[in-house]
């Protein structure tokens, strides 16, 4: 009972999200179910009525009579159809809405809880489970065949009950006993019990083995969608695969899964297969008992041979709700099961909260940075990537933060951003901690170019405008500082080209093209701190300081902030912090740092040979 509550405790909440996005999808549904059911019923009603004014040779009432037939199912079918035409378009925004709700809950939380690996399987389990065994159109689906099989069950039972009520009139000591009302009740009572039983016990058998099943099949599936997606949807995977010949081993590996998948996949459906034969010869079995219970009726004269049609009709409709209950039952009992993990994402909580209060606008721009006594670790590793961090420095300045891989530069960043929040300490914008601050309106701040920056398949325009109200001229203007005006110039459609191939026919650009753009991107946003989190760590340090002394020119009057293991970038910057090991250890000017003979000058002067000074 506790598993039948939280079944349907997932599914009800299911439907309640469907019917807040669109109040017509559900009662439109279900208007077809009770046009559907009424025209089996008059159709059933009318037709015992027309046999029987054949036999009885009242053949003017029974013209009437299959005109009103006729007429019933022309109708009741016209409805039918044109409600089913008006909901065909719902099913594809049904199935559309899944995957919208995933993607509005993504985009809802903070980046330190979407990088958590745990919540980025509930999202590929949620995605592949649904492509796999239907998402909410098919938990809608089964719900309206349990309300028709409910609705079918009442109608029917309220027959079988006036059915088993009807009297004898042809005397026979044996079957008209059979045929009183209770002993007819009783018997009818007794097959339903035993169907009842019979196709619970089958359920059980079954629904254990399909769960066990798809609980192995997951793993195997994960393995698989990683060849698919990850390595024969690469374009970057293409290269390696051909240098190194690894077609073989790829293919290999690939068919491997595959062969499990397929194995799985034969064994749920041998399984379906062999609890559909079960739950048929159950309901065989029923039908038979129960037709022969309408023919004892019939053979004694309680009911007409019209009425045997309905009442056959109406025990043929009883046995097929109970079977259709049982087997929607099961498959919601599937498809809840998986959608409790997309419920427990949609449940996800940020681990941070985003803050009230707007940032203040200032039109001389004069902010102040600081991080006091910040210490952090990313979540799941207790190693801290940054120690103690205690420093300050004002907007309008360039500073540049330097040291070797893995000192904790670009984590410093993050934090700055707000993409994580220190473990320990806090930091400050003008004496706030910047938690307090709206996370919209605090971003508006930075402008950054990751190391590992992501040009989208979309045009031009709306990768340099991102979001943000598009501005021709701005736009323009963005492309000649980042020095690719001429590239975009020489696309097919200029702003309006799309980048890659995924979406359109689009054009496919360079590393060094795509940093332009990525740059482009940064100076549209007009954000008064600009950051370069190593976007040149592939280029040669002579390459680098030719961008990076561009870029100081873009940046004039903003605060530019350089992140760098290499030194070509500081001799631009008013202010170096050079990290060590998640610390501070130097901080200074160019000269200042030469001068102490410490960290930067090691490095300095180690690097000093790529240098044209």
């Amino acid at each position: 009972m506790h598993e039948l509550i939280s079944i349907h405790k997932t599914g009800f909440r299911l439907l309640k999200k469907i019917h807040s996005v669109d109040s017509a999808i559900i009662p439109l549904h279900m208007l077809e179910v009770f046009l559907s059911l009424a025209q089996v019923y008059a159709s059933l009603f009318l037709t015992s009525v027309l046999i029987d004014l054949l036999l009885a040779g009242n053949f003017p009432d029974a013209g009437i009579m299959a005109v009103w037939l006729l007429l019933v199912n022309l109708l009741f079918g016209v409805a039918v159809h044109l409600t089913k035409r008006k909901f065909r378009g719902m099913k594809n925004k049904i199935w559309i809405l899944f995957y919208v709700w995933l993607r509005e809950k993504a985009f809802s939380l903070d980046y330190e809880t979407m990088e958590n690996p745990e919540v980025a399987e509930k999202i590929l389990f949620s995605e592949r489970t649904s492509d796999m065994h239907g998402g909410l159109g098919i938990l809608l689906y089964h719900y309206l065949e349990i309300l028709r099989a409910a609705l079918h069950i009442l109608l029917s039972v309220s027959l079988i009950v006036y059915l088993c009520m009807a009297a004898p009139r042809i005397p026979n000591a044996v079957l008209s006993t059979l045929a009183h009302p209770l002993p007819s009740a009783i018997l009818f009572a007794g097959v339903l019990a035993g169907m009842i039983l019979s196709s619970f016990r089958v359920f059980k058998k079954f629904a254990q083995k399909q769960q066990e099943i798809f609980d192995n099949h997951t793993g195997v599936e994960n393995k698989l969608s990683y060849f698919i997606a990850q390595i024969y949807g690469n374009v970057k995977t293409a290269k390696i695969i051909r240098i190194y010949g690894m077609e073989e081993m790829i293919f290999e590996n690939t068919m491997r899964n595959q062969k499990q998948s397929i194995d799985y996949f034969k064994e749920m459906c041998d399984t379906s297969i062999r609890q559909n034969d079960a739950d048929q010869m159950v309901n065989s079995f029923f039908t038979i008992a129960s037709y022969l219970l309408v023919t004892l009726k019939a053979v004694t004269g309680a009911i007409s041979i019209g009425a045997f049609t309905r009442y056959a009709g109406a025990l043929n409709q009883f046995g097929n709700a109970c079977f259709s209950i049982i087997t929607s039952h099961g498959e919601l009992r599937k498809i809840c099961t998986y959608m409790k993990e997309f419920l427990a994402f949609l449940d996800t909580e940020s681990l941070h909260g985003k803050g009230s209060i707007p940032v203040e606008k200032r039109d001389d721009g004069e902010y102040e940075l600081a991080f006091e006594h910040v210490s952090f670790h990313y979540p799941g590793n207790d190693k801290l990537v940054l120690k103690d961090i205690n420093c300050r420095f004002h907007i309008r300045g360039k500073l540049a933060v330097v040291g070797k891989n893995g000192a904790g530069k670009t984590t410093f960043i993050k934090l700055l951003c707000r993409l994580y929040e220190p473990t320990e300490g806090r930091i400050t914008l003008n004496g706030i901690d910047i938690k307090k601050y709206s996370e919209e309106e605090y971003r508006r701040l930075f402008g950054v170019v990751f190391q590992d920056f992501k040009l989208f398949s979309l045009p031009v325009r709306e990768n340099i405008t991102a979001g943000f109200p598009g501005q021709d001229d701005r736009i323009w203007e963005a492309l000649r500082q980042a020095d690719a005006e001429k590239l975009v110039l020489n696309m097919p459609e200029k702003l309006d080209t799309f980048l890659y191939k995924n979406l359109e026919d689009g054009v496919e650009v360079s590393g060094g093209e795509a940093q332009k753009l990525s740059l482009a991107r940064a100076l549209y946003k007009d954000a008064p701190i600009v950051i370069l989190d190593e976007p040149t760590a592939a280029l040669d340090p002579k390459a680098e300081a030719d961008i990076y002394a561009r870029f100081n020119q873009m940046v004039e009057g903003r605060t530019s902030i350089y992140i760098s293991h290499r030194m070509s970038s500081c001799r631009f910057c008013d202010e170096i912090i050079v990290f060590e090991d998640g610390r501070i250890v130097e901080r200074g000017s160019h000269d200042e740092l030469l001068a102490a003979s410490r960290n930067y000058a090691k490095m300095w002067n180690a690097q000093a040979k790529y240098y044209v000074c």
